[in-house]
């Protein structure tokens, strides 16, 4: 495994321990008086995510959003394109439903949360480049070894909100990303 992939492999876990010790200390802290009233007098909403659902929601979408020029360049390949559309259909499916989990758990979606982080399964500009750089003949090559560190990372992070997340939702959101880019990733073509 490349130093690349470690570093990557590290940075999910550090992102996933982070959530476990912050959803632990949320469910230790003592009862909150309720919400200040707003200007208009109406209460300020509140989340029902705990802070370990929260962070997988922001991650996954930013990791889904940040694969799909990758899919876009893979669906240039005639062998790869129909692979490519429906994985990009089905990203765009996953990225409403996990929005629509965040504003139904009272999250905002804040996509500068992590721009510019090369975390595990962040497609990144330079990831991007690296594909456009290669030679024509090794360029599905180059981004199906991009979208399996993707899906690699998304997997892994999937399965951490499974164990360690408290929304009942956003943990059958992650069940259905994780089975559909398991099976994504068992279908790519072995390198």
């Amino acid at each position: 495994m490349s130093g690349d992939r470690w570093r990557r492999l590290g940075a999910v876990g550090v992102v996933v321990l982070a959530a476990v010790a912050a959803g632990i200390l949320w469910a230790q802290r003592a009862p909150e008086p309720p919400p200040p009233a707003t200007a208009t007098g109406a209460p300020a909403v509140a989340s029902s995510l705990s802070p370990t659902d929260l962070a997988y929601l922001q991650l996954m979408i930013s990791l889904d959003a940040s694969a799909l020029p990758l899919l876009d360049l893979l669906a240039a390949d005639p062998a790869q394109a129909a692979t490519a559309r429906a994985a990009a259909d089905g990203h765009r499916a996953e990225l409403a439903e996990l929005r629509a989990a965040l504003v139904a758990g009272g999250g905002v979606e804040d996509s500068s949360i992590h721009a510019g982080h090369d975390l595990p399964g962040m497609v990144v500009d330079a990831d991007l480049a690296a594909v456009r750089a290669v030679p024509e003949a090794q360029r599905t090559a180059k981004a199906l070894e991009v979208l399996r560190e993707h899906l690699t990372g998304t997997t892994a992070l999937c399965t951490s909100e499974g164990r360690a997340g408290a929304d009942p939702a956003t943990k059958a959101a992650a069940a259905r990303i994780l089975d559909a880019h398991g099976k994504l990733l068992a279908a790519l073509p072995a390198m």
